[in-house]
Parts: C-alpha cells; sequence; structure tokens
C-alpha cells in the first residue's frame, strides 16, 4: 500500500497553468481538497490493490483494439 500524495491549492494551479488552463481565485484550494480526498480514499482501497491491472498491460491493449475493430 503507498501513501497518497499531498496536493495543494498552488501545485494545482501550476500545474494547470503549465497546460494554459487559468483558475479563478480560491479554485486550486477547492481542487485540492476534492482531489486529496479522493487520494486519500484510494490510497486505502484493499479491492484495488488486490486486483492485477498492471499485471498484464497488453491484455487491456487488445481488448481496446477489439473494440476499435467493431
Amino acid at each position: 500500500m503507498t501513501t497518497a500524495r499531498q496536493w495543494s491549492g498552488e501545485a494545482i494551479e501550476a500545474a494547470l497553468a503549465a497546460q494554459g488552463i487559468a483558475l479563478a481565485p480560491g479554485r486550486g484550494e477547492r481542487l485540492a481538497r476534492g482531489l486529496q480526498a479522493l487520494l486519500d480514499a484510494s490510497a486505502s482501497d484493499r479491492l484495488r490493490d488486490a486486483l492485477p491491472f498492471d499485471a498484464e498491460p497488453p491484455g487491456f491493449l487488445l481488448a481496446i483494439q477489439r473494440c476499435k475493430a467493431r
């Protein structure tokens, strides 16, 4: 199990500004609180940790290709 990364309003504003996205004053802090809640919840998810998502990435790619073929 890994520890969730801590995000601040300034970090979110900087990340979005690097992509050319400007936020209203105070919006970075609100986004940081919401993102932190999601990160904290996913960090302690035992079911997610038990699933082999990264065990066979080519299986995912094969499934995507099959969906595109239709």
